[in-house]
């Protein structure tokens, strides 16, 4: 058996493995790079066109967002995931062409077109699944709506592919599963040396950043606009339906990215905690009565002629696009301004800049101070924690313990917890056989 790896491998994004058996391959994820490695989005392993299928571990940008390229250099397999993230996979593509640098484009609509028509093998948490001699489970992740992990087996051989693990006591969805027994796994390590915060000392935290700016300024949050936008806007309808939310602050949701997206949130209730199955059973649990969705540019631009009482939730969630960074152009220099991160932001990115200290800082053209006061409150992650980690892979108590999917350090300090393992960290391209 040979694994390859084709993005996550010394960097965050960009998640892509091969897997070959005996003639049979198959890649597990698709992703797209971001920050430092985004030149690296035209690659794709050779013979692409004889991969007979795609497993996705959920859809977020950084795993599904080279599907296209596979598709316009010949991939013509079958994609396997869980129904909640194929459905979210067509608007996060169709978003991602639609901001894309069209005077050099990674692909055409045409690619973008044939990649929602493959063909799609739905799979459910819990149940196990054959492919020829190839047999895999798929469990729940816990990282975001629809997230899963595959454990595979070929003639006795046990390996694991994590995908992206989710924190603990997470709003909406549940924790990840129990991972069986295998012989490799292949982990994440984004957060492979630190904790979080406890998500209710995090909520208390933003309460408190938003508390104290709006009745003097207005607080930014730029917002990853899926899982999110949500897992925020239904904190701050519990606030509302507790009587904590004054009536003359608003929130604003703009991204209409993340509006399709709480749409989809209410089809698949096979993903909830047990809180969120009783609040959609009272109602939608994301709209409060003083939440504002633009439609139009135009609706986002008059935001900048309000100076308090106002949280904007927008993207690019690190700062890369979108609406978010022509609002903190106008809010950046204001000391009674709050900008405040709750993921993760990957080098090379503004938001990462910012986080760094820069104090000046170049947006659409221009250079600004950086006065705004800035928050990080990481209790919202959606990847677990190094205690976490180190706890799921010692239930997995792998043979051979592959980190990917983490900055170096962070892998480094992982590895320090598996003394006596064989534990290997991947480089963009290398290949292991076992």
């Amino acid at each position: 058996m040979k694994i390859g790896f084709y993005g996550a491998a010394g960097c965050v994004t960009g998640s892509m493995h091969m897997v070959e058996i005996d003639k049979k391959r198959f890649l597990v994820d698709a992703g797209y790079f971001q920050g430092d490695y985004e030149e690296k989005n035209t690659e794709v392993p050779e013979g692409i066109e004889e991969i007979g299928y795609i497993f996705l571990t959920h859809s977020h940008l950084d795993h599904v967002g080279r599907l296209p390229v596979l598709v316009k250099n010949g991939f013509k397999g079958e994609v396997i995931t869980h129904r909640a993230t194929w459905s979210l996979v067509r608007h996060i593509l169709s978003d991602a062409y639609e901001v894309m640098d069209k005077d050099n484009p990674l692909y055409s609509l045409e690619d973008l077109e044939k990649t929602l028509q493959l063909p799609v093998k739905f799979v459910e948490y819990n149940r196990e699944y054959e492919i020829d001699d190839l047999r895999f489970r798929v469990k729940d992740a816990g990282h975001i709506l629809g997230s899963a992990f595959y454990e595979f087996e070929y003639k006795g051989k046990r390996f694991t592919f994590s995908g992206d693990l989710g924190n603990k006591n997470k709003p909406i969805i549940r924790d990840p599963s129990p991972p069986d027994k295998t012989d490799i796994l292949i982990c994440e390590s984004t957060y492979g040396n630190r904790n979080h915060k406890p998500i209710k000392e995090s909520i208390e935290e933003l309460k408190k950043a938003i508390f104290e700016t709006l009745p003097y300024g207005k607080v930014l949050i730029p917002t990853f606009a899926l899982e999110r936008a949500q897992e925020i806007l239904y904190i701050f309808k519990l606030w509302e339906d507790n009587l904590l939310w004054p009536s003359e602050w608003k929130v604003v949701l703009d991204s209409p990215l993340a509006e399709r997206i709480l749409e989809e949130f209410l089809r698949f209730p096979e993903c909830y905690d047990e809180e969120m199955g009783e609040m959609v059973k009272r109602g939608n649990p994301f709209k409060m009565k003083n939440l504002l969705i633009t439609k139009t540019v135009e609706e986002s631009k008059r935001l900048n002629g309000i100076s308090t009482g106002l949280v904007i939730l927008a993207g690019s969630g690190m700062l890369t696009g979108g609406r978010a960074i022509h609002h903190l152009k106008h809010m950046i220099e204001d000391p009674n301004n709050s900008l405040i991160f709750v993921g993760y932001q990957a080098k090379g990115t503004l938001g990462r800049g910012i986080l760094d200290g820069e104090k000046k800082v170049y947006i659409l053209g221009n250079w600004y101070d950086v006065n705004i006061k800035i928050y990080t409150i990481n209790g919202f992650s959606s990847h677990a924690g190094k205690d976490d980690l180190v706890e799921w892979i010692k239930v997995a108590n792998p043979d051979v313990l592959i980190l990917v999917h983490g900055e170096d350090e962070a892998r480094e300090s992982l590895r320090e917890n598996f003394k006596g393992k064989t534990v290997l960290l991947p480089n963009l391209y290398d290949e292991y056989e076992f």
